[in-house]
């Protein structure tokens, strides 16, 4: 049992060390330039979209509040083969738009968001191109935040993604999840890390999108946009200036029952089997192996192990790193009430974890249809 100890101790530590790390990546300061002292760049923003009818309103409204230079923008809606009314009401909601744009549609030997990025790259205007989905809410100076760090020469800007403020267990659950994300993703990006990054709320140079060619050999995988364009992106390192925006936080839609939930989370975890980023692949272990660790110790306890005491320091220990973590991420994003269900949280993780895991090997993830 002294082995058993040692290297659980060595587990959690690793763990304990990494989200130290995370928290004062999270922390550091970013010097910030005056928005009035800068120029608004030109830029496309991208909104893919496949059967999106029951959003296209809010998105819409969340659009048509944006605070920027309505001659230094434009947009550009693609549409994924939807077989809903998403088209016509698109169609009917842009009539009364107030910036410039454009919707297009893929032909029918091309499908799915990358071929639909894709797309809506070719017909961009600007150099600089923005990217979010259908489903997303957006602050009134979110493309303003990403100008202001663009203008310092980002090639590459990667910014957080959170989900819409919502009642209920369901919810709150999704909304740490998504809270705890965006801090690792903030968090390793301010380090020069970068361990994730969110098509919803992406920015990155024309250019650099065409030199990298970022989905090249993976068309088959249905999600990972993001995560592959990163995967390069952290190839050349040296040579793409990455940044983050902080400010320019984007809210997305939770899941609305838990078995959606579960497909979601399948789905977004079959494709890290296809990306190759070190440090991503180190730190999703870590997070695994720790999470196994606390089902291993409460197998232990219910076989009659008397380590219970070991066990809930180490459990504790993680607890109030992740509190901390949380505290830190709701006082910014105004989610104060999620911090009363972590305890939920807590029970709960582990066996998500594992879920999820036995998912990937068991199913085939599917998005939409497809």
């Amino acid at each position: 049992m002294i082995v058993v100890h040692a290297i659980l101790l060595v587990v959690f530590t690793i763990y304990f060390g990494w989200m130290l790390v995370l928290i004062w990546g999270w922390s550091i300061n970013q010097k910030k330039t005056k928005s009035s002292s800068l120029e608004n760049l030109a830029m496309s923003v991208l909104i893919p979209f496949r059967n999106e009818s029951e959003h296209l309103h809010q998105l819409l409204s969340s659009l048509t509040a944006l605070k920027y230079d309505k001659a230094k923008v434009e947009f550009i809606f693609i549409n994924d083969h939807s077989d809903d009314n998403s088209v016509e009401l698109l169609k009917q909601g842009l009539k009364h738009f107030p910036f410039p744009y454009n919707m297009i549609s893929l032909d029918e030997s091309s499908f799915g968001k990358k071929r639909a990025i894709e797309a809506g790259v070719s017909v961009a205007s600007y150099p600089l191109l923005v990217t979010t989905d259908a489903d997303c809410l957006h602050s009134e100076n979110w493309l303003q935040e990403i100008n202001n760090l663009a203008v310092t020469g980002c090639d590459f800007i990667i910014a957080p993604v959170i989900n819409k403020k919502q009642s209920g267990l369901l919810s709150n659950i999704q909304q740490i999840e998504s809270l705890l994300l965006a801090g690792i993703t903030v968090g390793s990006a301010k380090l020069k890390i970068p361990l994730l990054c969110s098509g919803a709320n992406l920015t990155y140079t024309k250019s650099l999108f065409k030199n990298l060619d970022p989905y090249k050999n993976n068309y088959e995988v249905l999600s990972g946009d993001d995560m592959f364009f990163l995967e390069k992106v952290v190839k050349e390192n040296s040579l793409i200036n990455i940044g983050v925006s902080f400010d320019s936080e984007v809210q997305t839609e939770g899941s609305k029952s838990l078995s959606d939930m579960f497909s979601r989370s399948i789905r977004w975890a079959a494709k890290s089997n296809q990306i190759k980023i070190p440090l991503s692949i180190i730190f999703g272990a870590i997070v695994l192996i720790t999470n196994f660790s606390i089902l291993f110790m409460i197998a232990l306890v219910i076989l009659g192990d008397d380590s219970i005491v070991f066990f809930i320091k180490l459990c504790a220990i993680k607890t109030a790193i992740d509190v901390l973590f949380l505290v830190l991420l709701a006082n910014r994003y105004r989610r104060y009430e999620t911090i009363m269900y972590f305890p939920i949280m807590v029970v709960f993780y582990p066996f998500y974890l594992l879920t999820i895991s036995v998912g990937v090997v068991l199913s085939s993830p599917s998005w939409k249809g497809r």
